[in-house]
């Protein structure tokens, strides 16, 4: 995942509401618990559990499809909101 390219669509996003970055972050977190940011995180973890579970697609290739070009960096996030590991996922619940 490329952090610039997530902060370059927040940033566009909170032009389009003619808010700034700050305001905009604030007003997020408040309706949904979370920073942008870790909205987006939260939404490819979900997307990458589901083909987990139901593909044959490895790990590696599940990163890749849910945008995600760093293995540390995927496996950092998907472990700290899932608890466990996406192979220790795949092997659970596939």
């Amino acid at each position: 995942m490329k952090t610039t390219t997530n902060h370059k669509r927040i940033e566009k996003l909170s032009s389009r509401f003619s808010i700034d970055r700050g305001n905009f972050d604030r007003r997020f977190k408040k309706a949904t618990g979370n920073t942008p940011l870790e909205y987006v995180q939260r939404l490819k973890v979900e997307v990458a559990k589901k083909h987990l579970e139901m593909s044959r697609k490895t790990v590696n290739e599940v990163m890749y499809k849910v945008r995600y070009s760093d293995v540390r960096a995927f496996r950092e996030v998907f472990k700290k909101i899932t608890g466990i590991s996406p192979i220790e996922y795949k092997h659970r619940y596939n």
